[in-house]
């Protein structure tokens, strides 16, 4: 219940019940009025006065009395209204309970969660300078075509069915010297596992723990402050990102360019400069991406991003790109010559005349040389672009539309194919509970080929599944970050 509307409401009350008093006030004084009529006549100068006296029925006292009474049943009512509505709100106040007693309703259960939480993040800034917090991401989600293995196709780290998508727990230290540690469990720990091994040891997947990032940070005094990070981070490409506490996607799922085109984490350095409120730059060294460990690579891979905008952030161009080689295949044990490189720019605008509207695009080129698939190099391109609105600060709505063209296969399971899909997102903060997100999404994906599994019995004659265009998926889930 809002409140603002409850207090109005009852302000609204004391108004009828003041009009109302004043109108019986007005018709009690007209019931007990005697009306005169006084006639003077002029005729051969006789002057003749009539004199009508009005029956008033039931004596003045007693309609007074009355009045009295349904002033006093109307006092109560409103009383008992404002006293109703004081117990709801109360009911509904996330604050901890007193300190004697314990929590009684579910606003005051998650008041004390998070009173708690409060304190040991506290306690670990002030004494040890730590950050710590945390994301939760779970929900339920159905694939239409009720694929075998409840495996969504083209897709980085949802599933058929109930999961944990995410759950993250980050750590930092701020300072001259500091680290950054991200470590991922569920779903997007099971796919980054999968997808990269930053060891020595020979890689094991499924992993439902990885440290996706450690690295450590260093702020060296030169002019506006030049920071360097050395470990593992994320890359530097895409629109989307590892989601963290402060930091999430318009979308649930993501994208066939962040699922397919590119890195998802590297091992290396980077320095960061900011020049002034218009530009900054970033550049680093790393292992490559994909598979690193496996291969033996004949240097490193070159990263760079270049971020241009306006004063007021409301328009922005970021360029990233990446080049170095890259071993294939993976288990190669000789020094790579296949150089892997990608380019990509990412425009954002927050136009002033519609309040709360965000465009965003994005593009991606990327080719690898080198006998790559089918003897040959290979490319890949795609496009993305989101539509966001915030018709409150607690309701938006995302909107996602981007294709992806894999013309050599290499990205898609060896078969050249074009893809796209549109993803409907709405997120709802939930009102009273801080960090806490509801959303509903709806995506459709199609290709060129035949390429999404569904529960079609295998061809008895080919021992091959028949194979669907395109899937649709609907989703519900809730984040909660702190």
């Amino acid at each position: 219940m809002n409140r603002r509307r409850t207090t109005r409401g009852v302000a609204w009350i004391h108004l009828v019940a003041g009009v109302a008093l004043i109108g019986l006030l007005c018709n009690a004084n007209a019931w007990a009025q005697t009306t005169t009529t006084t006639t003077h006549r002029r005729h051969h100068h006789v002057v003749s006065t009539t004199t009508t006296t009005v029956a008033t029925g039931p004596s003045e006292d007693q309609r007074l009395n009355q009045l009295s009474g349904q002033m006093s049943n109307l006092q109560k009512q409103t009383d008992d209204t404002t006293s109703e509505v004081k117990k709801i709100e109360a009911a509904m106040v996330v604050a901890q309970p007193a300190a004697s007693a314990s929590p009684a309703t579910i606003g005051q259960h998650v008041g004390l969660a998070e009173t708690n939480i409060a304190a040991i993040q506290k306690n670990l800034s002030d004494n040890l300078g730590i950050s710590v917090h945390a994301l939760v991401d779970a929900g339920y989600e159905h694939n239409f075509n009720q694929p075998n293995g409840n495996t969504n196709v083209f897709r980085a780290w949802d599933e058929d069915g109930f999961q944990l998508t995410q759950g993250n727990l980050h750590i930092e230290r701020d300072g001259t010297v500091g680290f950054v540690t991200d470590i991922n469990f569920g779903q997007v720990a099971n796919s980054i596992s999968a997808g990269t091994n930053y060891s020595n040891l020979a890689h094991v997947s499924p992993q439902w723990v990885d440290p996706t990032q450690y690295y450590l940070t260093y702020t060296a005094p030169f002019g506006s402050g030049v920071s360097f990070e050395a470990g593992r981070f994320v890359t530097l490409l895409g629109a989307e990102i590892i989601p963290v506490y402060n930091n999430q996607n318009y979308n649930e799922s993501r994208g066939l360019l962040f699922t397919l085109g590119e890195p998802l984490t590297h091992t290396g350095i980077r320095a960061s400069y900011t020049f002034n409120d218009y530009v900054s730059a970033t550049a680093g060294l790393n292992n490559g991406w994909d598979d690193p460990a496996a291969n033996s690579n004949g240097g490193p891979n070159y990263e760079g991003e270049l971020t241009l905008n306006n004063k007021d952030k409301s328009l922005s161009l970021v360029v990233n790109g990446i080049w170095g080689p890259n071993a294939q295949p993976a288990t190669s044990t000789q020094h790579s010559n296949s150089n892997l490189g990608a380019i990509d720019p990412i425009a954002t605008w927050k136009p002033s005349f519609v309040p709360n509207l965000t465009l965003q695009a994005e593009y991606l080129y990327a080719s690898q040389e080198g006998p790559v698939i089918n003897g040959h190099s290979a490319s890949w391109q795609g496009a993305a672009g989101y539509l966001v609105y915030d018709f409150t600060p607690a309701l938006e709505a995302a909107t996602r539309a981007e294709f992806f063209d894999d013309m050599d296969g290499a990205r898609t399971n060896g078969e050249a194919q074009t893809l796209w899909e549109i993803t409907q997102t709405i997120s709802y903060k939930i009102p009273e509970v801080t960090g806490l997100i509801a959303r509903l999404e709806y995506r459709h994906d199609n290709s060129s080929q035949n390429s999404f599994t569904n529960n079609n019995f295998v061809d008895p004659a080919t021992g091959a599944q028949h194979l669907w265009h395109g899937q649709d998926t609907l989703a519900a889930n809730f984040i909660y970050a702190f």
